[in-house]
Parts: C-alpha cells; structure tokens; sequence
C-alpha cells in the first residue's frame, strides 16, 4: 500500500505542477516567476523560492504524518512529491537550464524533454507540464523555424569523441 502511494503521487504530481506553473507561477505569483525567463541570469533567482516553499511544504507534511497517527498516509505521500521534486530538480534544473555548469552533457532521453521546455521559454505559454510537457502541433512548428535558443549548449567533454547527435562547434 505504501509502494502505491509513493507511486500514485509522483504521477499525479506532474498535472499538479501544471496547475501551479500555469494558473500560480504565470499567474498570481508570475512576479517571482518571471526571474526565471530572463535569459542569461545566473545564481539565485527569486524564481528559486518556489522549491524552497515547496519543499518545506514536503518536509512538514512528512512531519504530521510521522508524528500524527490519522495523517500517516502523509509520509508516502511525501516521499512521491519528493522523488517527483528530485527528478524536476534534475530534469529542470540541472539537464536544461544548466544550473551547475560543471555538470554539462547531452543525454538522448531527456532531449525531448529539453525540446518541449525550450518552447515553453520562446513563447511563454505552453507546454506547463515538465516530466510529460504537451507541446501543441502549431507551437511545435513556430519552434522549429525560431532562430533563438534560450538554454545554454553542452560543453564538450574534455577527451574522448563527441556522440553524433552533439554539433561540433566550429
């Protein structure tokens, strides 16, 4: 029972996040948000307190539920929400936007992924979703001729050969 929970909860966790980035983060809160779609900026953003909040959400909930008998289906619950936050964080945060340059590399599985969120970035709409973005046909194809492209390349590795599918700059 407790496995599903875990599993139940990251998976509703991706249209929840579509909630909240579409109606919060480019709604109500888009003030803190919009830090996030300035190309080029560096460091902390004031978009980075929307994981802080988040999280502490997580560790409170997980709190109540160790604690507070009734609420101990809140412990898998936020475990799935954490494993959920981990797997954006890395998706998001380390794989497309590059947030520790250092850790720079081009992995075929997530290039979609990196595709769908760069359209997100040109036209500041859809797709929401991160894990499961659904990138409408007609943004798809605006995409394609958009000469732009807000996310940083790959660094190329320091030795060894480049994979096929990483342009070699000249």
């Amino acid at each position: 029972m407790t496995l599903l929970v875990v599993a139940g909860t990251f998976l509703l966790m991706e249209p929840a996040t579509y909630v909240v980035h579409r109606w919060v983060m480019h709604g109500a809160a888009r003030r803190l948000h919009r830090s996030h779609h300035r190309w080029g900026s560096e460091g902390f953003e004031l978009n980075d307190w929307f994981p802080v909040l988040f999280a502490t959400l997580g560790m409170l909930a997980f709190a109540a539920g160790a604690s507070i008998g009734p609420l101990h289906l809140l412990v898998p619950v936020s475990l799935g929400s954490a494993a959920y936050g981990l797997a954006y964080a890395f998706v998001h945060d380390l794989y497309i936007h590059r947030r520790l340059p250092w850790l720079s590399f081009e992995w075929r599985p997530l290039e979609r992924l990196k595709a769908a969120h760069r359209v997100h970035h040109l036209f500041n709409g859809e797709p929401y979703g991160m894990l499961v973005p659904v990138v409408p046909a007609e943004l798809r194809r605006r995409a394609a001729s958009a000469s732009t492209d807000p996310f940083p390349p790959a660094r190329r590795p320091a030795r060894g050969s480049v994979p096929s599918h990483v342009p070699v700059e000249a």
